[in-house]
């Protein structure tokens, strides 16, 4: 008997050497491809919000875009204007509460800077962000590139939502007919998982930080604000997100009283159970939630590897990365089905 023989012909090779160049080619075009990718999402996000005031205003996409873009950057000024200066008015008080409370009971001293020294501190950050060595022509750049990226996300994101669909015609334009199919098949699947999970997110995080913000302030516990945005940025990761504001919540309770941080943890108890039983079976339902491994790992290895960009597409890639080994998984399986 012959041994079996295993060789790689040429058209393999050649297989082999386009994959590798065009993960080399993402590698370094990376933050052109990030602005691509937030665009689309974005665009998903937005598409049935502006074919919805489109259709019931009776106005045409490109309007109803820019409407729905400008209605979205009046929020989000508001919510800066009226709640950064709170809360950067509370973080020193709340900062050295949170940390008395660990000094007193785990014997750990989180060194926060102090208000004077904040401004060295971000001024540090924005210099690690921009990988820049100090030098005002290279910072500068850097800025510049930033602004440009963001512009050119906000551009693809437009020009991706003016027309219905945007995402999906981009798509069957740029991609061989061989591999259309299968590849549309699959956005088709990421489309409706990443609308339905964008949503309920929101939902979800809104709910849950102006339901903590108030009863924080009802039960009289401190910095209530801080501790509502906090549970509403958490909210993104399920079931560890709740728990770490719960703890943070009853470090600073507990700080004024032991009672207060009780009436804190069964408040905290009464959310997460009416959460889990009742929010989220309505809002979101087990089909369109995402396992909470792969959201925390996501978001660990997206800040790891691309800074807060990295963050912010985390969940949608690791989402696209699913649908893609599910649909070649259902594919395997019905061709082995049909051999059989």
């Amino acid at each position: 008997m012959n041994p079996a023989k295993f060789e790689i012909g040429w058209p393999t090779l050649w297989r082999i050497f386009i994959f590798a160049a065009m993960v080399g080619l993402i590698y370094l075009a990376r933050g052109a491809f990030s602005a691509l990718l937030v665009g689309v999402v974005l665009s998903l996000g937005l598409d049935p919000i502006v074919s919805f005031v489109a259709e019931k205003l009776r106005i045409g996409r490109l309007l109803g875009t820019l409407l729905v873009i400008l209605l979205a950057i009046i929020v989000l000024i508001a919510a800066l204007y009226f709640i950064v200066p709170v809360i950067a008015h509370e973080a020193g008080g709340f900062f050295a509460h949170f940390n008395e409370s660990t000094v007193t009971f785990f014997n750990v001293n989180v060194s926060i800077p102090s208000l004077a020294n904040l401004s060295n501190g971000i001024g540090s950050v924005v210099s690690q962000y921009l990988g820049t060595n100090g030098s005002v022509p290279v910072t500068v750049t850097r800025v510049l590139e930033n602004l440009l990226l963001i512009l050119a996300a906000f551009i693809i994101t437009l020009y991706l939502t003016v027309e219905k669909d945007g995402a999906d015609k981009m798509l069957r334009l740029i991609l061989p007919q061989a591999y259309e199919r299968p590849i549309v098949a699959v956005f088709d699947r990421f489309k409706f998982k990443m609308r339905r999970w964008l949503g309920t997110q929101l939902v979800l995080s809104a709910f849950i930080g102006v339901a903590v913000g108030l009863g924080m302030w009802l039960i009289g516990v401190r910095y209530p604000l801080i501790l509502g945005v906090i549970a509403a940025i958490l909210e993104v990761v399920p079931i560890i997100g709740p728990i770490v504001t719960g703890a943070v919540a009853f470090l600073i309770a507990i700080s004024d009283s032991v009672v207060l941080a009780v009436y804190a943890v069964i408040f905290f108890l009464i959310v997460q159970q009416f959460e889990n039983h009742i929010l989220v079976p309505i809002v979101m339902g087990k089909s369109m939630r995402v396992h909470p491994v792969i959201v925390v790992f996501a978001l660990l290895a997206g800040g790891e590897l691309a800074g807060f960009i990295g963050i912010v597409l985390a969940v949608p890639i690791s989402v696209l990365i699913q649908e893609v080994i599910d649909y070649i998984a259902e594919r395997r399986e019905k061709h082995l089905g049909l051999e059989l």
